[in-house]
């Protein structure tokens, strides 16, 4: 179902002649994972039509990869979809048992807990089925009338340089045949998996391994182990050999559990389509006998480890993202959160071209930026699905998945050393520093000849921020109102802190359907605020595409405790001015209290650009939006 273009989002206004004229057709979007779902999801709040398709007949069962990631998080906060943080969980503390024995063996924690900090507010991966999780997201598409359409299939597409033809096949309730139908779309986003139709048809290459030796059974059960606590994530033998998991979950009820089985010497084919010799090999590999009764097999699939990654992310009107540009070890738990990403890096920029807004090679710095990141992200859990089957032959690879070596000096056990996980993976860290797009003009510079060595998959380093990393939060930005006041027949505005209104953060302000501009400056009467307000009225193409605010820091030079402006000027041009009453977006982001700086947070919460002034700002929106005719957008803001 296509969604209705509102134009109830805030700070969105749609050009009335190009917007909507530039291309009427929808995106279409196959495949309703996680993936679909939250590129759908922000393309809708983007006013932009959206047509979403999965294959299967009824949405998908199963935990699946539960593992939420706290920079996953920060992408569901800018989405306004609270529900996953609220009703995620945190990760249980591991319990190593052999086989036949509910003794521990050790206690130990997968990834300790972090206090969160004003800049980091979600520190922590947290646990959730991927079946909730989905749910939670129709919910939030359908209210922009888009449905996802069950028991429809892409089977082939073509395309032009003005749309792409699509045709599918609808299964229908009443029978068992199939109706095939003719879509024409503006564009196509693959999110239909591995095996899907998209990248084989757009013929990109898949290069990567599988490990034919390695056979892992995953599923979702309830089950019922005399003595076996539910306050810890337990594990039977080891993964070099025969290994049961067994996380507790109360999703699936008080006695539910998600299982793994691996098993580097037994045949695990076909296991999941057996259901009896399936539950016989759950009681035989946790050894307790009739202490184990298994009450119900609610879902089960096989899966042998498969690293794999396209060597580009689309075609002209055809793009790729997830499982079907990349597959992975599930150690590591990147996997749904790196598709998520890739979701969110896309669909901003797709609203933009969309619209006739931005230029469509704006699309290509999609495969430029999320590349380096799979790559590096592959490197990472294959090594830890090596450590996991005691197969690292690196002195250091535990390092590779603490991201820590204090804390890796604190591993012991085969177990443990492959199951910890640092901040690395976390994800805060990623970024597209090398990015075409990004803009900055207070990175150092290196030294002449100096190897220059990038890492897209960084830990959050204290005291650094670039352009292409991830914008950090701020609480405690206090919004200000005019009080007009005469001084030498001269119209003075004292900017008061506002009585009676709450605190905002950035965090809030942030949103996929515009740029936030943060205009650091020790006063709002400083003339770089000036001169950026009427840079922007040459780059910006159409009102609501960008949300300024100055930043003034916590000192007030005023004595009636008012922050000067020489005019009106700022109010006029759109701007909010806040104050930083906790200081904390000063620090996140690196000012002195003297110093002015303005810095662009993209749609995707990603920093596109940290300058000096209007210059570097033009440079910056030129890259996404193109150059301009002259006079134009003389009405942008």
């Amino acid at each position: 179902m296509t969604s209705p273009l509102t134009t109830n989002q805030p700070h969105i206004t749609l050009r009335k002649s190009l917007t909507m004229a530039a291309c009427a057709t929808p995106v279409l979007v196959v495949g309703a994972g996680p993936t679909g779902l939250a590129a759908a999801l922000t393309l809708a709040q983007n006013n932009v039509p959206v047509r979403i398709i999965e294959k299967e007949l009824q949405h998908r069962r199963g935990q699946r990869g539960p593992g939420i990631q706290p920079r996953t998080f920060e992408v569901f906060h800018f989405l306004r979809v609270p529900e996953i943080n609220e009703r995620a969980t945190l990760i249980p503390p591991l319990q190593e048992h052999n086989k036949g024995s509910l003794e521990a063996l050790k206690t130990f924690t997968m990834s300790p807990y972090t206090e969160p900090t004003p800049a980091i507010p979600y520190y922590n991966p947290k646990l959730i089925g991927q079946q909730t999780l989905e749910a939670i997201l129709r919910e939030h598409l359908a209210k922009f009338g888009c449905t996802v359409e069950l028991g429809t299939r892409l089977a082939s597409f073509t395309q032009d340089d003005k749309s792409v033809r699509a045709k599918i096949f609808k299964h229908r309730t009443d029978q068992a045949e199939e109706v095939e139908e003719e879509v024409e779309a503006a564009y196509l986003i693959g999110a239909d998996g591995a095996k899907g139709v998209t990248r084989k048809q757009l013929q990109l290459t898949f290069v990567g391994s599988t490990w034919e030796d390695a056979s892992v059974v995953l599923g979702d059960i309830r089950l019922e182990v005399k003595g076996l606590d539910r306050e810890h994530w337990h594990h039977f033998g080891t993964m070099s050999h025969d290994m049961i998991s067994l996380r507790p979950t109360d999703e699936l009820g008080k006695d539910g559990y998600q299982f793994l089985v691996g098993s580097r010497v037994r045949e695990l084919k076909g296991l999941s389509q057996d259901e009896e010799a399936l539950v016989n090999c759950i009681r035989e590999l946790i050894g307790l006998g009739d202490d184990v009764k298994v009450k119900e097999v609610l879902w089960a699939s096989e899966f042998r480890p498969n690293m794999r990654m396209v060597n580009k992310f689309g075609v002209g009107r055809v793009f790729v993202g997830g499982d079907a540009a990349h597959v992975y070890s599930p150690t590591g738990g990147q996997g749904l959160n790196t598709s998520v990403q890739d979701a969110f890096n896309l669909s901003w920029k797709f609203a933009l071209v969309y619209k006739g807004l931005s230029p469509a090679s704006l699309l290509d710095t999609y495969t430029t930026e999320r590349l380096p990141v799979i790559t590096e992200m592959l490197g990472l859990t294959t090594e830890i699905l090596k450590l996991t089957y005691g197969e690292s032959k690196t002195e250091d690879t535990h390092v590779a998945s603490t991201g820590d070596n204090e804390n890796a000096k604190k591993v012991e056990s085969n177990l443990e050393r492959a199951k910890h996980r640092g901040k690395n993976m976390y994800m805060l860290g990623v970024n597209c520093r090398t990015s075409p797009l990004v803009v900055d003009e207070f990175a150092p510079t290196p030294a002449s000849g100096a190897a220059v060595v990038h890492d897209a998959y960084g830990n959050i380093q204290e005291g650094i921020l670039r352009a292409g990393d991830r914008a950090p939060d701020a609480p405690g930005l206090v919004p200000v109102v005019k009080s007009n006041r005469a001084a030498s027949n001269t119209l003075v505005s004292s900017l008061l802190p506002t009585k009676g209104l709450e605190s905002t953060r950035l965090f809030d302000i942030f949103a996929p359907t515009y740029h936030t501009i943060l205009i650091f400056a020790p006063v709002s009467a400083d003339p770089v605020v000036s001169s950026v307000l009427a840079a922007l009225q040459h780059c910006i193409p159409e009102n609501g595409l960008v949300r300024l605010l100055v930043v003034l820091p916590n000192t007030l030079p005023n004595s009636d405790g008012g922050v000067e402006t020489s005019s009106a000027q700022n109010q006029a041009h759109g701007a909010e001015v806040l104050v930083d009453r906790a200081g904390h977006a000063y620090r996140g982001y690196l000012i002195e209290n003297d110093e002015v700086k303005v810095v662009v947070v993209r749609p995707d919460g990603v920093v596109g650009a940290i300058v000096h002034g209007a210059e570097g700002l033009e440079r910056y929106f030129h890259g996404v939006f193109g150059k301009k005719d002259a006079g134009a957008g003389k009405e942008a803001l």
